[in-house]
């Protein structure tokens, strides 16, 4: 007789997560985070891109002006997006497909790290994926914490934990490629945005999905760390896109 647990865990569907859990610990190898990252709450629903983002509290910005002043990049549509945005464009930062429209979204400065975004839903919508981008660049982890990141005691956490030597993401080729996204909450002062990601294991395609808070800080979207000192604290295997827009450079 089959042990049912046997069964359970052959299925195609707990197969799957196996293999996601694998993927998932590889970018957070990639993203450099040193610290033991917070369990997710099992209890976190599961993001619509049909439903309105949820109302969050806005954050005390350092900086109130128009969105991409020093870059000239108007304060244009403040809709959430429901759609996949009709203009992207993709550039390889890394080994990831971002996406780039640097007159309208950002980013539109690249040089030494892409940054000056829109503040707008899609700005920060762009400001998220290139940061996650980001994350396969050779030191990314130190590109984060020291120039995308928040001001806050996660970033300081962070920094103190860097290492004294340039490190380099794992060499996997394409680690991942960004797949689908959902607006969690929506300010013009901070976002939370949930990427999909989809990324190879043991020959198998798999998913999985961060939240990321951005707060409007210093003339820029930045990465809101942990407490914990972790850019994406909450990464989690994804059986699928539902309930995302799909989105991807490929």
């Amino acid at each position: 007789m089959t042990d049912t647990n046997d069964e359970a865990a052959s299925s195609p569907r707990r197969r799957g997560f196996v293999v996601a859990a694998v993927f998932v610990a590889a970018l957070l190898v990639a993203a450099v985070v040193a610290l033991v990252l917070p369990t997710a709450d099992p209890g976190q629903r599961q993001p619509s891109a049909a439903e309105p983002p949820v109302a969050g509290a806005s954050a005390t910005a350092t900086d109130r002006g128009t969105a991409g002043a020093e870059c000239d990049l108007p304060f244009s549509d403040q809709t959430v997006p429901r759609t996949t945005p009709t203009d992207t464009q993709w550039e390889l930062v890394g080994r990831v497909a971002a996406p780039t429209a640097p007159e309208t979204h950002g980013p539109a400065v690249t040089e030494p790290v892409r940054s000056c975004f829109a503040r707008t839903p899609t700005g920060a919508l762009y400001a998220a994926a290139n940061a996650l981008a980001a994350t396969t660049l050779p030191d990314g982890g130190r590109v984060l914490a020291e120039d995308l990141a928040a001001e806050g005691p996660g970033r300081d956490v962070a920094l103190d934990n860097l290492p004294d030597s340039p490190s380099t993401p794992v060499d996997s080729g394409a680690p991942f490629q960004l797949a689908g996204f959902s607006f969690l909450s929506w300010t013009e002062d901070e976002t939370v945005i949930d990427l999909a990601v989809l990324g190879v294991a043991d020959q198998q395609g798999v998913y999985a999905h961060t939240p990321m808070t951005l707060r409007w800080e210093r003339g820029d979207w930045r990465l809101v760390y942990s407490p914990e000192g972790a850019p994406f604290p909450r990464v989690q295997a994804l059986p699928g896109l539902a309930g995302y827009v799909p989105w991807s450079g490929t």
